[in-house]
C-alpha cells in the first residue's frame, strides 16, 4: 500500500453538499517518488482529477435566437 490522501469537493449549497473519499497513490497510479518531484501545482492538478471523478458536471452552449 501506498501513501493514502483524503480529497474532498465541496459545492457549498448546503451541509450535505461535500464528497469525501480517500484514495492512494498506486490506486491513481503514481509512485511515492514520482509524487515528490512533483511541484506542488501538480499535486493540486493530480487532487482535483481525482475529486472531479466522482462529481457531476457539464457545460452546454446556448444558442442565440
Amino acid at each position: 500500500m501506498g501513501r493514502k490522501f483524503k480529497v474532498w469537493l465541496d459545492s457549498g449549497a448546503n451541509v450535505h453538499s461535500k464528497y469525501e473519499t480517500e484514495t492512494d497513490l498506486d490506486d491513481i497510479g503514481v509512485t511515492s517518488d514520482a509524487w515528490n518531484k512533483m511541484s506542488d501545482r501538480e499535486k493540486d492538478d493530480v487532487m482535483r482529477e481525482v475529486a472531479l471523478e466522482s462529481s457531476e458536471w457539464g457545460y452546454s452552449e446556448i444558442k442565440e435566437k
